[in-house]
């Protein structure tokens, strides 16, 4: 692509990012969603304008780490810690009953067993950016629903990680034991070095650089962290971005860090992985898989999801309509899911009519999510306050908390 056309593209794709979100905000929708849907119109699903391109994926990558980076500064420790044992449970329990619905209807669809775990390891998947956005709208993410669906997406990441290459192992001949014990090193080695550096780095940071050089400072360290996590650590860039995010947030350079990342990451490199996910959607390669079993296989995505972090939740005494949140805000599967399709078409295990399959669930996931966490705030369980004018307002006022929260942060 010439360089003309990139900056006339990344333009025009921040101008239908910015005006999706702006309409989605006027009839009191998640941003992202109206962002996901554009993406889709413009892509090769439907109008053909715009084809994936690896430079617009390059700039879309640095968008959801920055995003992820951010959801981990606005993660609320103590709050995380009492809620510790329950995502543990969700994650665990979202990974279990996906993989063995995914695998038992996968057989029943006269796959093999191979190619069957396959796709229930598929289901295990969880991205859990398109999540921490929606909440970011709806003034929900510091709360024990967000904090509980963050830390269950980390574990639920290591945890699928681990099924992946015993699967892959299983029905390979590969061995597992490496790639596993990378990820026991890697999480203690990355909190160590981010416990210890990042506070000095707090202290000596604003004597020595003017603020644009720190701000440049912490966020190649951010995305060396993301590398690290995938290269090194075996788990997702996403995920090392959030465990960066948590330890910068205990220092004194939070707030600096924080409005610095928020502008850049939400003038530019967000909008841009929204609209992305969405172009990179294709419809046109699903037509020669059956309806029935297509639309079967997309509810045995949503449901299982639901059922297993959602149970998960209820486990650990969270009320019914919290325990549906966490199971609603768990649905995505996103580029986790996308990575893992691609391991499978590369070693052969799938072919191009299932990756389409899981690209049209990936897409289904993505785009439910912020409409369902909405409407499951909307529920009567959640107009409950101790204070009736609070309730009252809230009734007469929705979704004003997310609009401040969007103006603060200069997100739109």
């Amino acid at each position: 692509m010439s360089v003309p056309s990139f900056l006339a593209l990344t333009a025009c794709l921040l101008l239908v990012a910015k005006g999706a979100g702006w309409l989605c905000q006027r009839v009191r929708l998640p941003s992202v969603l109206g962002q996901l849907l554009v993406g889709v119109l413009i892509g090769p699903s439907f109008l053909h304008l715009v084809a994936p391109n690896e430079l617009i994926s390059s700039f879309a990558n640095i968008g959801v780490i920055i995003l992820m980076f951010l959801a981990g500064m606005e993660t609320d420790m103590q709050q995380m810690r009492q809620v510790g044992v329950a995502a543990f449970v969700s994650a665990s329990l979202g990974v279990i009953v996906p993989f063995l619905a995914g695998t038992f209807f996968s057989l029943a669809l006269g796959y093999t067993l191979p190619v069957s775990l396959f796709l229930g390891t598929l289901l295990t998947a969880t991205s859990v950016s398109i999540s921490a956005q929606t909440l970011k709208d709806l003034g929900k993410l510091i709360t024990k629903e967000g904090a509980t669906i963050l830390g269950a997406a980390v574990i639920d990441d290591v945890l699928g990680l681990i099924v992946l290459s015993v699967i892959l192992a299983f029905t390979l001949g590969q061995n597992p034991t490496w790639g596993i014990v990378k990820m026991l090193l890697y999480f203690p080695i990355a909190y160590l070095l981010g416990h210890y550096g990042f506070p000095l780095l707090s202290r000596w940071l604003p004597r020595l650089l003017a603020l644009e050089a720190r701000i440049g400072l912490v966020l190649a360290l951010v995305l060396l962290y993301a590398w690290s996590a995938e290269s090194l650590g075996n788990v997702a860039a996403i995920t090392g971005a959030y465990i960066a995010g948590i330890l910068v947030s205990r220092t004194d350079m939070k707030a600096w860090v924080h409005d610095g990342l928020s502008k850049l990451g939400y003038a530019f490199f967000i909008p841009l992985f929204f609209v992305y996910v969405g172009i990179e959607a294709n419809f046109n390669s699903i037509g020669q898989i059956a309806v029935l079993p297509l639309l079967a296989f997309i509810g045995v995505a949503l449901i299982t999801k639901v059922l297993g972090c959602g149970g998960g939740a209820l486990l650990c005494r969270f009320r019914p309509h919290e325990a549906l949140v966490v199971g609603v805000g768990m649905i995505s599967r996103g580029e986790v899911a996308l990575i893992t399709a691609t391991i499978g078409l590369q070693t052969k295990l799938i072919d191009t009519s299932l990756f389409s399959v899981v690209i049209l669930i990936t897409l289904v996931t993505t785009l439910v999510t912020p409409l369902l966490l909405k409407l499951t705030y909307l529920l009567p369980a959640h107009q409950s306050f101790d204070d009736p004018l609070s309730a009252l307002s809230e009734q007469l006022l929705p979704g004003q908390e997310a609009v401040a929260l969007q103006e603060e942060n200069h997100v739109h």
